[in-house]
């Protein structure tokens, strides 16, 4: 890599951990290249070197949240060995996604805060990285299930609905509850099974 092209890489980055934090404090509507540029003094005209829309920013944001989340949660499930069991695998998982969410902040939650209000285009663009990730959460509960260790009964929809919930939301109450990711990965493990192991599991 030329000592040009590894400055154009560093500035890219530069952008995008500015882009990560403005989105995530202003939302996606009250974000102006302007101001990401202002905010690593640097011309709004120099950004279209690297990136050509606000869109084309939010887009590499969005991607680099998800595949971050994704690669993270993989880590913490790799420690774990062969053959863990679904708590363990549950409780990993968990503790991947809030190490990425809460000590990744910007980046997951620019995600998390302005998908709603991204463009169509967007949104489909990220659409098969995001699809990719629910899927790793959809076949964790489908083995829980082929294994017995959660009631029939329970609607494996909105169970992950309420553990994504649980853990993006983290990102607003983290800093008072006085508690480490590992401990809050093991508190919401045990809260979500307590009501979901069979009697004598």
């Amino acid at each position: 890599m030329t000592n040009s092209t590894k400055k154009s890489s560093v500035t890219r980055q530069l952008i995008l951990d500015a882009a990560a934090k403005t989105l995530s404090r202003n939302g996606y509507h009250g974000t102006y290249l302007k101001d990401i540029a202002e905010s690593i003094n640097m011309q709004a005209g120099s950004l279209y070197y690297h990136f050509s829309s606000k869109e084309a920013l939010m887009q590499e944001v969005l991607n680099k949240s998800i595949q971050l989340i994704h690669d993270i949660v993989d880590y913490e499930i790799e420690k774990l060995g062969e053959s863990p069991n679904f708590y363990d695998l549950l409780k990993a998982a968990i503790r991947g996604h809030l190490i990425a969410v809460l000590r990744h902040s910007d980046y997951t939650l620019a995600s998390i805060r302005n998908y709603g209000q991204i463009p169509e285009a967007v949104h489909n663009a990220a659409q098969p990285d995001r699809d990719a990730y629910e899927n790793f959460w959809r076949n964790l509960f489908e083995q829980a299930e082929e294994e017995g260790v959660i009631r029939p009964n329970v609607d494996m929809h909105l169970l992950r609905l309420a553990i994504f919930g649980s853990m993006n939301w983290a990102t607003i109450w983290y800093a008072e509850s006085g508690s480490s990711v590992e401990e809050i990965a093991e508190s919401q493990a045990d809260l979500f099974l307590h009501g979901c192991y069979l009697k004598g599991e």
